[in-house]
């Protein structure tokens, strides 16, 4: 085989690739013992069929099997042996195959840029700190009443108001028939939310159940006839001692203060890291002029789209002109997050940083313990995705980095 690669920038490679004539000439030969012992032609006995008829009759379908062998096959010799790293499938032209010559074809790839050097060193950050306040403990605990609440029944002297759960039975009226769609008995929503229409939910406010009310509605010119079946008020635990058990947090009120305290703290932690994270990887940028390969960064879009469109729980693909409007916004960002990675990509390449198996463990038992799931079912959901562990290996070696560069930082 022979390779010429052609430079054309850091990150894109031109590869110009000749299979040998021996091995182009034994799949011609293969070929045409395999279309002899199978082929069916009116005239000529199956097996004996000549190679001119051959040639005529199977020409292109034989050049297509070969090229569609022996390019992938050498292509990917090709880049092994050239070391460098192609980000995404490669873009094959100039094919050309014939019998008894050299098959050449050439292969145009982009790369990872190679990077031997990354300043690091003395990156100013500010120095921030984590205060939990009272109120936010408070307001962590209120959380906890919300999730323990119970709801319980009223009776008919009750009059709705907001926050209740009410139950209805109704049906709709246009210009004084019943319209069949706008007919629901059963239907529960908590006043003061946005399960039903305004008007229907200010209407019932002080009704009882059993009430029957007559309530319309500006928008069509629609008239509901409503029925109050059931009203349920939320009741919320009282916050002391026998709360903090049962809720599990604790033995006492203290205890279960003393637990949201530290959640909070962990969770302005979190927050806090990443601000540093990202301020770290803009410097990096900064510092570190690289280009990012498209093909990456089209990677990245691709996450993004995937993420909102379930985010917006949208079954089909964004309008052209949504999507358009949607990589004029991210474009940039998945541009930096492609850098940045490369950037800590190269400082853990550098520096020597692996993740071991052990690390993986650790974080497994850390993300069980967090999550209050059992360790065994979390490892199981991690090997069941397609590169799970790989992407806990890479999360880990980021963070060794990003360990790394925090204790060299200049605070401020």
């Amino acid at each position: 085989m022979k390779i010429d690669i052609e430079e054309v920038s850091k990150i894109k490679r031109i590869f110009k690739i000749e299979v040998p004539a021996d091995v182009v000439s034994k799949e011609y030969s293969e070929a045409y013992d395999n279309v002899r012992k199978n082929a069916r032609v009116p005239g000529f006995r199956k097996g004996k069929l000549p190679l001119n008829v051959i040639e005529r009759r199977f020409k292109e379908d034989i050049e297509a099997d070969i090229i569609k062998k022996l390019v992938p096959d050498y292509y990917f010799k090709a880049v092994k042996e050239s070391g460098v790293s192609p980000v995404d499938m490669p873009h094959i032209e100039n094919v050309d195959v014939k019998k008894g010559s050299p098959l050449t074809f050439t292969a145009t790839v982009e790369i990872r840029p190679k990077i031997e050097r990354v300043a690091y060193a003395g990156i100013e950050l500010k120095k921030e700190g984590i205060t939990v306040t009272d109120d936010e403990v408070t307001a962590g605990i209120e959380e906890i009443r919300e999730r323990n609440a119970r709801l319980e029944a009223c009776d008919e002297s009750h009059a709705i108001s907001k926050g209740d759960y009410v139950r209805i039975d109704y049906e709709g009226f246009a210009g004084g028939r019943p319209v069949k769609e706008l007919k629901k008995d059963g239907v529960v929503f908590q006043s003061g939310g946005e399960m039903v229409a305004p008007e229907i939910d200010s209407g019932l406010l002080g009704a009882h159940v059993g009430d029957d009310r007559e309530i319309k509605i500006t928008e069509g010119d629609v008239l509901f006839k409503v029925r109050i079946t059931e009203v349920k008020k939320k009741i919320l635990p009282e916050v002391n001692d026998d709360f903090a058990k049962d809720a599990g947090e604790g033995e006492t009120l203290a205890e279960m203060q003393q637990k949201v305290r530290e959640r909070v703290t962990e969770r302005k932690e979190d927050e806090l890291n990443a601000s540093y994270k990202g301020n770290i990887i803009k410097k990096l940028i900064e510092l570190n002029p690289v280009e990012a390969p498209p093909a990456l960064i089209e990677k990245e879009m691709r996450k993004f789209l995937s993420r909102t469109r379930k985010f917006m729980g949208k079954k089909d693909d964004f309008e052209p002109e949504e999507e358009k409007a949607l990589r004029g916004k991210y474009t940039s960002h998945a541009e930096e997050l492609v850098k940045g990675d490369l950037l800590l990509t190269a400082v853990a390449d550098i520096e020597g940083i692996e993740a071991t198996d052990a690390d993986v463990d650790t974080e497994i038992k850390r993300m069980a313990l967090k999550s209050q799931q059992e360790e065994s079912l979390i490892r199981r959901y991690i090997t069941s995705v397609e590169g799970g562990v790989d992407n806990i290996r890479d999360k880990i070696r980021e963070d060794k980095v990003i360990a790394l560069i925090l204790k060299k930082v200049k605070w401020t």
